[in-house]
């Protein structure tokens, strides 16, 4: 019967009330018919009956106060998400390149795959990537560090924290890499930036704000080859993807202050501010506990990566 409902004007009704109901917490009043009519822009007949059906399908329970309104009694994020369409969760991070990455990849993975929900990975390469995808709809939560998501919080962008994971479990370590013969003189050397990076854009033009440097705009993945090759003298890198290069490239430990002490090491995982059933469908799957065991795992090498 509610899936009939849910194909015509009164169904649309029911998937926004949804969303809406979402946004509250167990215990506290709900919108007055009124109040939804406007939000909705419908008719307070579509209202009544989408706030009918979500009762009929378990999605929320209800109990009328008189003049203090309705009162949210109880409410099923599961139920919820499968009335507004959200069967299959699609999440955003780092390209897997490090062990680090692929245990975090493979704990989000294994956790939001069950029989009441999927989980697709899209791996893509920069925080600013990974947002504008949230933004735009293509991915319903998006991993990056706590230094880029303070970034974006403090732009104003409208995403909401939906887990802080813990430290080293976005990377072990930030480190200055220089080219083979470099002589360690920050006047007038070229120091390799990613813009796309949050993280890697911030830590660099803080650490040189005071010394005289040339920035070279570059691709982060590109930086050893740049080293190698000498067109460039110094990049700020993720340790953990030293591993196995080989290389003769210098790594030198990277002196942070107290500005550049950010967290940078430490995911979290983000939705849209307003998108709060994807908030708390992810809570329901995810705690620090959960996924840093498997991270660890994977990164010992005790189970296989799989995403």
């Amino acid at each position: 019967m509610l899936q009939l409902v849910l194909s015509n004007k009164a169904g649309q009704t029911t998937q926004k009330v949804a969303r809406i109901l979402s946004r509250i917490a167990v215990g506290d009043r709900i919108p007055t018919v009124t109040a939804l009519t406007e939000e909705c822009q419908t008719a307070r007949g579509n209202i009544q009956l989408a706030i009918n059906n979500l009762r009929q399908a378990g999605a929320v329970g209800l109990e009328a106060h008189g003049q203090n309104g309705t009162i949210l009694t109880d409410i099923n994020y599961h139920v919820l998400a499968n009335i507004c369409g959200v069967k299959n969760l699609v999440g955003s991070m780092p390209l897997p390149y490090t062990r680090r990455y692929e245990g975090l990849a493979t704990a989000l993975f294994t956790l939001l795959n069950n029989e009441e929900i999927t989980n697709l990975i899209a791996f893509m390469r920069g925080s600013e990537a990974r947002v504008h995808g949230l933004l735009e709809g293509r991915a319903n939560y998006c991993v990056m560090s706590r230094m880029a998501y303070q970034e974006y919080c403090r732009r104003g962008t409208p995403i909401r924290e939906v887990l802080d994971c813990g430290a080293q479990t976005y990377v072990g370590r930030h480190v200055l890499l220089t080219r083979p013969g470099f002589s360690g003189k920050w006047q007038g050397c070229r120091v390799g930036i990613d813009e796309s990076s949050v993280d890697q854009s911030y830590l660099t033009r803080t650490f040189f704000k005071d010394k005289n440097v040339e920035f070279v705009p570059a691709q982060y993945t590109q930086f050893m080859t740049m080293l190698q090759k000498g067109k460039m003298d110094v990049g700020i890198w993720n340790e953990d993807d030293l591993d196995g290069q080989g290389t003769s490239i210098e790594c030198r430990p990277l002196s942070l202050t107290e500005e550049t002490r950010n967290d940078d090491d430490r995911a979290v995982i983000v939705v849209q501010k307003d998108d709060m059933l994807v908030n708390h469908l992810l809570r329901e799957y995810l705690t620090v506990e959960k996924l840093t065991d498997v991270q660890r795992q994977v990164m010992s090498g005790e189970r296989v990566a799989c995403y």
